[in-house]
């Protein structure tokens, strides 16, 4: 078999005819960002309307950017740990003194959180707010009692501004800003080479898109705020084929674990498929990553880690979330691949 090209950018996708409406009626206010960030910081606005308390129960796993959102909206960040085994939190009843935030994290597509502790979180008044961003096409990806819910879309498909924000009651009152034609821009001529680079198979092209997208997302690290998001990426996410979405990669998630062979190298996360889960990437761990990495990218499979350390996370006092940060590697398995391109991809896999 010929070496296969999997991972890497989504082109830009152009809105369909009809629209879906997904993502209204979750809640009585919806809203559309430039980015997850953006419209997580938007929540955190909000919330800093009606409580001034500020302290933030999080998670010691996670993106930078979801904290760095917390710190700028005057949120002190108070951690718990993450469960290597299914990424499950690691919540603790004795955290919650003073606290007035907690966020929920589903990973990957697959939600292992304990609804138990949430009730008792919402009994004691602290506000819940759900990083959808992960499982955001899941069937269980919303938590229904949290009271924001906020994410990006940016792993699911080629969009320019893939920010969601929806408040469970009453509307926001936060202004949004306009937005950012600079970061608009970036976004699509990345996602334009990168559809070059697929049409001609040329990997300068490629190149080009890697340069201008983190041109683009250093920049919005720098000066982002409550950016809405433009009109065509909101046409885009309305009109989202989100049962072919779903169908295409559970089928895809599911012929690689038929496939693939678990080693040191390669241990499937979450090795079994429930009814609700939608996929956002095939996430393993693996013994020696950088080795792992390399070989992958030898047979034209992009890999990616998800997350960097955070700098404002003390590793030590959280060992298992430590472990994943230098254990955990991603491979996309989205709809624009089928049973073929997962067949090579588990035979690779499977002799790392």
């Amino acid at each position: 078999m010929d070496r296969m090209h999997i991972g890497g950018m989504f082109p830009l996708e152009r809105p369909l005819p009809v629209q879906t409406g997904f993502f209204s009626n979750r809640g009585e206010d919806l809203r559309f960002f430039l980015s997850g960030r953006c419209a997580l910081y938007a929540c955190l606005l909000d919330i800093g309307i009606q409580d001034r308390r500020n302290v933030a129960y999080v998670p010691a796993y996670t993106c930078e950017t979801v904290l760095s959102s917390y710190e700028k909206a005057g949120f002190t960040l108070r951690f718990y740990d993450i469960k290597k085994t299914d990424l499950s939190p690691m919540w603790k009843l004795s955290d919650l003194a003073g606290v007035s935030v907690l966020n929920v994290c589903g990973y990957y597509g697959f939600s292992r959180y304990d609804h138990q502790f949430l009730e008792v979180c919402r009994r004691e008044g602290i506000l819940i707010v759900q990083d959808i961003t992960h499982s955001m096409f899941s069937v269980d990806g919303y938590y229904p009692f949290a009271d924001y819910w906020a994410g990006s879309a940016r792993k699911w498909m080629g969009i320019a501004s893939g920010g969601v924000a929806i408040k469970a009651k009453g509307r926001f009152n936060v202004p949004l800003l306009p937005p950012d034609p600079q970061h608009l821009a970036g976004r699509r001529l990345a996602m334009e080479y990168r559809r070059q680079a697929i049409e001609q198979a040329n990997v300068q092209y490629d190149e080009q898109a890697t340069r201008v997208f983190w041109e683009t997302e250093m920049r919005l690290r720098s000066m982002f705020d409550a950016f809405a998001g433009d009109p065509e990426s909101e046409q885009i996410l309305q009109s989202c084929d989100v049962t072919s979405l779903r169908a295409q990669r559970r089928e895809n998630y599911q012929t690689l674990l038929s496939h693939y062979h678990a080693s040191g190298a390669c241990t499937a996360l979450f090795p079994e498929l429930d009814p609700d889960s939608c996929p956002s990437h095939f996430t393993f761990y693996s013994e020696d990553r950088e080795q792992t990495q390399a070989k992958l990218a030898a047979w034209g499979i992009k890999s990616t880690v998800y997350w960097p350390v955070p700098p404002m996370l003390d590793q030590m006092t959280y060992p298992s979330a430590s472990w994943i940060y230098e254990h955990v590697l991603s491979v996309q398995i989205d709809q624009r691949y089928h049973t073929s391109e997962m067949e090579y991809l588990a035979a690779m896999l499977s002799r790392l």
